[in-house]
């Protein structure tokens, strides 16, 4: 059985949840804040600003699709598994729009996290094709996920103090 899948509220519920154009090694130097953070907003500011926009929704939508993966795999249904896996490419691209600020995710791995689901959704996997490219996926987002919860309490001082929900 695959990894359950399992990803910080501070990340994903926020819009992991986990990202494209302004975080960290991609292209674009915008903040991924959204029009409401001014260039001198502090880095918890932006983090916050964004964490409250859109991309909380679709952060939550993409939590549900990788659990939806989870579920599918499990099963050893490859069919629905290789849907599954499709919606959950869709929601990762949704969430692409919303990216982190570039200061909380300088190593980008937000970025890594959506580029990872978007590559096993893309690469249209039939048969057992869609459960490995399931389990790949499943197996990478838990360390990808530690490493960006690590990096967001060294990049956003006071995050730690925040909860989110």
């Amino acid at each position: 059985m695959p990894p359950k899948v399992f990803l910080t509220a501070a990340t994903l519920a926020a819009g992991l949840t986990l990202a494209a154009c302004g975080s960290g090694s991609g292209a674009g130097s915008s903040s991924g804040a959204g029009p409401a953070a001014s260039p001198a907003a502090s880095c918890l500011q932006q983090y916050r600003t964004w964490d409250l926009g859109p991309a909380h929704a679709a952060g939550e939508n993409l939590v549900a699709e990788l659990n939806g993966i989870q579920a599918a795999s499990a099963a050893l249904n490859n069919s629905t598994t290789a849907a599954a896996l499709k919606r959950a490419g869709t929601a990762a691209q949704a969430l692409a729009r919303y990216p982190i600020p570039k200061c909380a995710d300088p190593k980008g791995y937000w970025r890594a996290v959506l580029v990872k689901i978007q590559a096993a959704a893309n690469a249209d996997p039939s048969g057992q094709g869609a459960l490995i490219a399931a389990a790949v996926v499943l197996h990478d987002m838990p360390g990808l996920d530690r490493q960006l919860a690590t990096e967001l309490t060294q990049t956003v001082p006071g995050l730690s103090k925040q909860k989110s929900g």
